[in-house]
């Protein structure tokens, strides 16, 4: 069984942006969330899921240029097919990054 520290990063919509999607054959175990505010005019607000399960807190604040991770102190675990998906409340104005340990 292989184990790769990974990353993977995107950009929050409105719709929902797929940030990653599990192989098969391969399990993840993030290890950490981390989302940036890259605009300089107003807050946001952002939430990820798992097949439609929050793993953030819906609609987590992000003040102007700030970042936050979101994940600190806990493990997510997902399984292959499974789809990571970053929301906003407007698009393309925060960057999220995912780390995570890839086995498989």
């Amino acid at each position: 069984m292989a184990n790769l520290l990974k990353n993977a990063q995107g950009r929050a919509t409105i719709a929902g942006n797929a940030i990653y999607t599990v192989g098969a054959g391969k399990t993840l175990t993030i290890v950490g969330i981390r989302a940036a505010n890259n605009d300089n005019t107003t807050d946001h607000t952002f939430h990820l899921d798992v097949n439609g399960f929050l793993i953030t807190g819906i609609e987590t604040p992000l003040p102007i240029g700030s970042a936050l991770e979101a994940s600190e102190g806990t493990k997510v675990v997902v399984e292959a097919g499974d789809v990571i998906t970053a929301y906003s409340d407007a698009d393309n104005v925060v960057d999220i990054t995912l780390s995570f340990l890839e086995q498989t």
